[in-house]
């Protein structure tokens, strides 16, 4: 059996996986990122999550790994191993990480990877996960922000100048409400987390009847009203399924997927609340062409990142 490592890098932990041909992840490991310290120092702590991951490993596994994968969030050079941007690490500014892990790593010479965070998590739905059995697949992730990744031909497509994919900052409403990006209307500013809470914090500024407190607002405690029947905190989620799926409709009628594959936190809010939102408005707007495109949340939760990372080494 060939093994791969995957390394999930996030602004808090840096997490890591050996991943089996089965799909199946086993000794994981998980270090503080620390954000502040630096690039160089970031990279030995990747390098340390690797070496664990060696050290846990059973002998035999340890000759046949193959590869390692790392994904990232931000704006991705991938062949180059760059990160031109990323927004969780401060002044970061075309950053050759993959260099500084290598040498991080001094004579384990193993071929090294690495993607943007939501491509790899779309990479590991693609192989095992929600996506198994479809060659072309968009991927949108429902966090903080809306990450979003495409799947041409099983391969991630990063568009001339690696920035295919962004599929947060399709406009959903002409002189919407502003993005974090700069424009106005994007769908992040509809289905991220932040603005989510602040379109049910101005209703209820407005006067309108609600169970929600305010002053101390999450998704998860607009999803849990709306399950019990809280009017406003349903109205909330549905209208954010309408946006996605007005999103949807258009990054359709462009890449025509088999497959749209919808995770992170707000995905939770499960299939009532939101995802026959989703299909309903895609339904009603949509052309009608031989297939159907599926729209289904994501399968593979937390070990999204990990299992697309390894997958890397394989892309």
């Amino acid at each position: 059996m060939k093994y791969s490592i995957g390394i999930d890098l996030g602004g808090t932990h840096i997490k890591a996986g050996l991943l089996g041909a089965d799909g199946k992840l086993s000794c994981r490991t998980v270090v503080s990122t620390h954000v502040n310290e630096g690039a160089k120092a970031i990279a030995a702590r990747i390098a340390q999550t690797i070496y664990q991951v060696f050290e846990v490993a059973e002998k035999q596994d340890k000759k046949e790994i193959v590869g390692i994968g790392l994904g990232a969030p931000g704006l991705i050079i991938a062949e180059s191993g760059i990160v031109h941007f990323s927004p969780n690490f401060p002044g970061w500014s075309d950053i050759p990480l993959l260099n500084y892990v290598t040498a991080e790593l001094g004579d384990l010479d193993l071929p090294l990877y690495i993607d943007n965070d939501v491509n790899v998590m779309v990479l590991g739905e693609l192989h095992h996960g929600a996506g198994v059995g479809y060659e072309n697949v968009v991927g949108l992730t429902l966090g903080t922000g809306v990450g979003g990744g495409v799947v041409i031909n099983r391969k991630v497509y990063h568009g001339s100048w690696n920035t295919a994919g962004e599929l947060g900052h399709t406009v959903v409403q002409p002189n919407g409400r502003k993005c974090g990006c700069g424009n106005h209307g994007c769908l992040e500013a509809y289905a991220g987390a932040r603005h989510i809470v602040e379109r049910a914090q101005q209703q209820i500024a407005d006067g309108r009847k609600t169970c929600l407190d305010s002053g101390v607002l999450t998704p998860k405690q607009i999803a849990e009203a709306a399950t019990a029947g809280d009017e406003l905190a349903r109205d909330i989620f549905s209208e954010t399924g309408r946006y996605i799926g007005i999103a949807l409709t258009s990054i359709a009628h462009i890449l025509n997927p088999q497959i749209a594959i919808i995770g992170g936190g707000i995905a939770a809010a499960g299939e009532n609340l939101l995802f026959q939102h989703i299909r309903e408005e895609f339904t009603k707007r949509a052309m009608d062409i031989p297939g159907d495109m599926e729209i289904v949340p994501a399968k593979l939760g937390n070990d999204a990142g990990l299992v697309g990372a390894a997958m890397l080494v394989y892309n």
